[in-house]
């Protein structure tokens, strides 16, 4: 029987395997220089070199040795593949080597187009157009968006179409501005008649998100902006854009609108609506008030101001139609709002908010939100049953619905009695007696006797060899360093749900005759091993900064004796991540007793080493170094300081900083309600034609 032998390969295979192996890092090496030092380009040299003289490498060289002619295409994937894996070059060295690259592949369109969808070809294309100089992304540019239609649609060309846009959009910031006409060539064709067939798409749809955020000078950026964007949120970096962009938007914008009054499932379609819910947040942000409005009544069926109760009910219903009903929630006006709110809403708000539709505690959030006057607010409360939102079986989203709705009563300053009563009897805290258990209960969201037991409990003990014999033998064979006992953190709380501190933290800001069982409550609480575990939990510390703030409704002398407790706490929180937020909120709090915060900059001073490496903020906040370098003057200017907050301690205290947010809330709402009804008047040629100023503002907005 014959040996066994490996395989053979051939030598084109061979050639084509090493060929298409991408080159190595060289780490710090100087790109002239070879591994054997014999000042022979290396590889970094190599490819520059190639990028200046304008050649695709060994491509010749590698035909001769195998025998077998490559497709130009994979030739030039691997070409630009190659380019993109070159580290260590500087700025120059980059954009010559990109400008190289993109001037092989814009040579002819149909190789753009084939590299576009290729699987191989489209990211190494994303990450060149990223880096192209000002002339090469003009170059190609206007040859990827004239074939908008046969790209948008391709898996792969569709992530270069949007890489391109998006570039296109950054490149606004710049100095020399990028080329409008491909843009609104683009527009053109799709007002033409390419939006319904590419709205529905799922490779598509994405391409026209990111056609609309380019349209309005939106340019994301990475992080946070990013998730932002995922959730349908316009990024806070703007541009301003030329008049033909921004033509070319209102007209994209009346397409869009035209398109869903033909047909409303398109609201229904997955691929569609975030492109719509986009679509109403662009319109509402880049001051287009009138098309606002009239997307907002394509979206719910609206006629003479009236909407569709079919149509909320086949929005209600779906996940993608839910999610377009929300954002015509958040843009919608006063008027359009208040008849979804008295002939839809109001009625269903119990049964939305309570879970028998999947989507209706979202939904149920964002009427909250959208709350513009008092009595709708009073008569949402008497319809939300609080009981299932925060009782047994409930869910974070109907806390949540809890939630917004004491955000409302706060923001419209009415039904706060209402609203926090609505709490206390859901949780069973109205009568007096049960006042004791006020804070352990709202934050577990459960009917907690005493406090302490929102400490977690202490580890269990080990396990002996007779409760299970193997794992003991396996121990004994291999002994396993011991671990750290969990006894070394102590102060540890057990899970809690995040709707409960945050619903104590929104009642900490009513006025105190409203909240009588939170201040009545908090004596309970003064347990320092308690309060050092609440600091140190992220949720439960923004509860004790709301309870230390001025407008807190626990008052001064309240808040004075919350501090108090945390004496010989300072040196533990003031190092901590999170509990040295809680410390500088109980440094500002003791200014009204000197005493107090002497001792806390004693308790400080004994860590200020660990304190400065590990928090500088809270040591720059305390002016520790001025506590130490002059202890005496620093002790006179405190107690001044106390005395003036003494005697104004009756003005500072109170609701006034609360008011003064709800009325900067209420008044910039009501600006964009007036604003939205001043672009309706326009748009109706009846009042335009007998009333000359109306006419007169509708041209100069044009």
């Amino acid at each position: 029987m014959a040996r066994w032998q490996p395989r053979k390969t051939s030598s084109a295979k061979a050639t084509r395997k090493g060929f298409s192996k991408s080159p190595k890092k060289e780490g710090t090496r100087n790109a002239t220089n070879s591994k054997n030092g014999t000042g022979k380009p290396g590889k970094r040299g190599k490819y520059l070199e190639q990028a200046k003289q304008g050649k695709h490498g060994k491509q010749g060289k590698h035909r001769e040795q195998g025998g077998e002619h490559r497709r130009p295409l994979v030739e030039m994937v691997d070409y630009i593949r190659s380019c993109c894996k070159v580290d260590g070059l500087g700025p120059s060295e980059e954009a010559l080597l990109s400008t190289r690259a993109l001037e092989e592949i814009s040579s002819s369109v149909d190789r753009l187009r084939a590299i576009a969808k290729d699987q191989r070809g489209s990211k190494p294309l994303e990450k060149l157009i990223k880096k192209a100089t000002t002339e090469s992304f003009a170059l190609i540019c206007p040859m990827l968006l004239e074939d908008l239609e046969d790209l948008a649609t391709n898996q792969y060309a569709s992530h270069v179409l949007e890489t391109a846009l998006r570039s296109w959009a950054e490149r606004l910031g710049q100095e020399t501005k990028p080329p409008v006409e491909p843009v609104v060539s683009a527009c053109t064709k799709l007002n033409e008649g390419l939006w319904p067939s590419l709205v529905k798409n799922a490779s598509s749809a994405h391409v026209l998100r990111q056609l609309l955020m380019a349209l309005g000078g939106y340019a994301h950026e990475e992080g946070k902006e990013k998730l932002a964007a995922r959730a349908g949120l316009l990024p806070q970096t703007k541009h301003e854009v030329a008049p033909e962009i921004a033509e070319c938007r209102r007209q994209s914008a009346a397409s869009l609108i035209k398109l869903i009054r033909q047909d409303y499932h398109l609201c229904l379609n997955s691929h569609a609506s975030p492109v719509i819910q986009l679509l109403l947040r662009l319109l509402r942000d880049c001051n287009d008030r009138a098309l606002l409005s009239e997307a907002c009544a394509a979206v719910v069926g609206a006629t003479k101001g009236l909407p569709s109760m079919e149509r909320c009910e086949a929005l209600t219903a779906s996940a993608a139609g839910s999610r377009v009903l929300e954002a015509v929630l958040e843009a919608a006006g006063a008027e359009l709002f208040a008849e979804l709110f008295s002939r839809y809403f109001r009625t269903r708000l119990s049964d939305l908010a309570t879970g028998s539709n999947e989507f209706g505690p979202f939904l149920s959030q964002k009427v909250a939100d959208a709350l513009r006057e008092g009595p709708q607010l009073q008569l949402a409360l008497s319809e939300l049953d609080f009981v299932a939102c925060l009782g047994t079986g409930s869910q974070s989203a109907q806390h949540m619905v809890v939630l917004k709705f004491l955000e409302a009563s706060l923001r419209l300053r009415s039904g706060l009695k209402q609203a926090a009563g609505g709490v206390f009897r859901a949780l069973g805290l109205q009568a007096s007696s049960e006042y004791h258990r006020t804070w352990s209960s709202i934050l577990s969201l459960t009917s907690l006797e005493v406090p302490d037991l929102l400490e977690a409990p202490t580890s269990a003990a080990p396990k002996t060899e007779k409760s299970n014999p193997k794992k003991s033998k396996k121990a004994k064979k291999s002994p396993q360093a011991p671990k750290p006992e969990r006894s070394e953190e102590p102060n540890r709380l057990r899970r809690l749900p995040a709707g409960g501190a945050m619903l104590l933290a929104v009642l900490l800001r009513f006025p105190a005759e409203t909240v009588a069982p939170v201040t009545s409550g908090l004596s309970k609480m003064l347990s320092s091993d308690l309060l050092v575990a609440l600091a140190k939990e992220s949720r439960t510390a923004r509860v004790l900064e709301a309870a230390l703030a001025p407008s807190s409704a626990l008052g001064p002398r309240l808040r004075l004796k919350l501090a108090a407790a945390f004496k010989g706490a300072m040196a533990t929180l003031g190092p901590h991540h999170i509990g040295g937020w809680v410390c500088a909120a109980l440094w500002r709090t003791s200014l009204a007793d000197p005493k107090l915060r002497e001792s806390f900059a004693k308790e400080l001073l004994g860590v200020e080493d660990q304190l400065r490496a590990e928090n500088f903020a809270v040591w720059k906040v305390c002016g520790l170094h001025q506590v130490k370098v002059r202890s005496e003057e620093w002790m006179k200017q405190q107690k001044k300081a106390g005395k003036v907050q003494a005697l104004f301690a009756d003005i500072l205290a109170g609701e006034g900083e609360e008011s003064a947010k709800a009325a900067k809330l209420r008044k910039a709402r009501a600006d964009e309600d007036e604003a939205l009804a001043k672009a309706a008047a326009m748009e109706d040629p009846t009042l335009c034609t007998q009333t000359p100023a109306l006419k007169q503002a509708k041209t100069t907005l044009i």
